[in-house]
């Protein structure tokens, strides 16, 4: 839109005549536009025309070129016309006259009115806007204020007009002018006063201590831009500071030279799957530990995973699936509580029907996620019960966190006052309130246990049939489930190292006479369908009025298409 003028003409009956002419740049085809005007500071608006220098457009509801039609909500007038535009430059006036747009005071009256909008969808190039007053007054009994936000916008006042230029308004600008004139330039007989306690010197005092806040407003804004970079900087410093003192005195990790980063295979001891790797997940539980607790449990003949007849589907065409049950004779073996928990789980989804790990994770909603909130706090407790984490490099964390809040609201302060510099001070010490989690430290044996696992894990990675214990492939897999190796690195260990003729290597999965599969192969998949049903619950248990003194009318806006 590279020009809007718009002749605002006042009568002596006290309504506004209004002729805004709109210039577009059509780049493409285009076939409609539309006048938003909102219903604030005017009691009626009527005989509503859009023109061209050459053509008037016809009042009809319909899409045809050379229409317009006029709607309304609770809040908006919409004048919307037709027509077909391509590559060229077109102009449309729109006419309308308004009642009740002036305050109307025993001696001066006011028209307040806000000609272009914020929120337009274009730029505003050039524009100027006339308010033009009946009879002919002089400028020293004329008084007008500029309330545009358009940064060039510039007010003059001559006999009986006020003109408002600019050369430019953004999207998010407006074009607002407040104009004060005596009474008297109205017909006394076709108007009434609206505003008795509409006072020149009271408005003229107002805005001149309007003006001073603004002076002062503009000062404290200097001064503000002024220290907001040295601000933001002693910001962030002081965030640093904060931190470096929180993780050196507290969470700085303990000396572990004695012990080796080198690759093995040796599984470092005994630790049950499930709990060592909430040590290796940053003291967290995963779908991963529970399917990796299910397999050992297996191995030590409290259920069979058995590969059975798959009913056919038109949407899978695998032949088979793998399904748990409970054997007739379980192992004299205690159990602690968190294993006792997936005995039961398992045993209850069995019973139920839902026996194959798809089933057993997937469907079965809320209840099972519920459960899994339980068997993760059962897990906590016995992990926390090690004493691998020590608690005080917790007071660490509070230490951190308290200081980097109080920075973060001094950051949000300097951010209102000073501008957007500030962000990088907000940012500094949000990344490093986040960071607290690295304050928190194993306890020196946690780390040396950490130290030994992290060497098995790796070692495991690259495992093959010339470095790995044969017999113990069964327990290897298991805690590379546990420890979360990917589903390349899973089938590689299994590939690398199975060995066929040994048939105790995974002597609790079951493979069906004939299958493709070997229980190798078998494990290999079961762990991927296992880790990828129990993701399904293990992430989701984380779980208008006539004019009134100095309020601004008006705020047109639009759009073409």
């Amino acid at each position: 839109m590279p020009e809007v003028n718009i002749k605002a003409t006042i009568q002596d009956d006290g309504t506004v005549l209004v002729e805004e002419s709109r210039t577009y740049n059509y780049a493409g085809s285009f076939s409609w536009a539309d006048y938003r005007l909102p219903k604030q500071g005017f009691k009626e608006i009527r005989d509503i025309r859009v023109t061209e220098p050459d053509s008037s457009y016809i009042n009809e509801n319909s899409e045809e070129p050379g229409t317009f039609s006029v709607s309304e909500s609770d809040d908006l007038i919409v004048i919307k016309w037709q027509y077909d535009a391509t590559d060229e430059i077109r102009t449309y006036t729109i006419h309308y006259e308004l009642e009740g747009a002036i305050s109307i005071g025993p001696e001066y009256s006011e028209f307040f009115w806000t000609f272009v909008g914020e929120g337009r969808d274009k730029v505003i190039g050039r524009s100027e806007i006339s308010v033009q007053i009946p009879g002919r007054i002089s400028p020293e009994s004329m008084f007008s204020w500029n309330y545009s936000s358009a940064s060039d916008s510039e007010l003059n006042e001559s006999e009986s007009t006020f003109t408002l230029r600019s050369n430019r308004v953004d999207r998010n600008q407006n074009l607002a002018v407040r104009a004060l004139f005596p009474t008297s330039v109205f017909q006394t007989d076709l108007i009434e006063v609206t505003d008795p306690n509409l006072d020149l010197e009271e408005i003229v005092q107002e805005e001149a201590e309007y003006d001073e806040m603004l002076q002062q407003q503009a000062e404290r804004d200097a001064f503000y831009s002024e220290i907001a970079l040295p601000v933001t900087i002693l910001l962030s410093l002081l965030s640093f500071a904060i931190f470096y003192f929180s993780y050196s005195r507290y969470g700085k990790r303990h000396n572990t030279a004695t012990i080796s980063d080198r690759e093995t295979v040796v599984i470092p001891d005994r630790t049950p799957p499930a709990i060592i790797g909430r040590l290796m997940s940053s003291r967290h539980t995963t779908g991963n530990h529970l399917v990796a607790t299910i397999f050992d449990l297996a191995r030590r003949g409290w259920f069979k995973i058995e590969e059975n007849e798959k009913e056919s589907s038109f949407f899978s065409s695998e032949k088979s699936e793998f399904q748990i049950s409970i054997p007739d004779q379980l192992p004299e073996e205690d159990l602690p509580k968190w294993e006792q928990m997936v005995v039961d789980f398992v045993s209850r989804q069995v019973m139920a029907g839902n026996n194959t790990f798809d089933k057993m994770f997937q469907k079965s909603g809320s209840k099972t996620a519920k459960w899994f909130n339980l068997w993760k706090k059962e897990i906590k407790q016995v992990f926390d019960d090690k004493g691998w984490i020590d608690k005080s490099s917790y007071t660490g964390v509070y230490i951190n966190v308290a200081g980097q809040f109080f920075i973060d609201v001094a950051a949000i302060f300097v951010l209102i006052l000073a501008g957007p510099i500030a962000i990088i001070a907000f940012a500094t010490t949000l990344i490093f309130m986040i960071g607290s989690t690295a304050i928190i430290r194993r306890t020196k044996e946690g780390e040396e246990i950490f130290r030994r696992w992290k060497a098995y894990r790796e070692g495991l990675k690259n495992a093959d049939d010339r470095t790995i214990e044969m017999e113990l492939l069964d327990q290897h897999f298991i805690y590379a489930t546990a420890l979360q190796l990917s589903k390349k690195e899973l089938n590689n260990l299994i590939q690398s190292s199975y060995d066929s003729s040994r048939d105790n290597q995974f002597h609790w999965i079951h493979t069906r006479h004939g299958s493709t599969h070997t229980p190798a192969t078998a494990a290999s998949a079961l762990a991927t369908l296992a880790a990828t049903s129990s993701s399904s619950f293990s992430s989701a248990s984380g779980s208008s009025s006539g004019a009134s003194t100095g309020s601004a009318g008006g705020g047109a806006t639009g759009g073409a298409g």
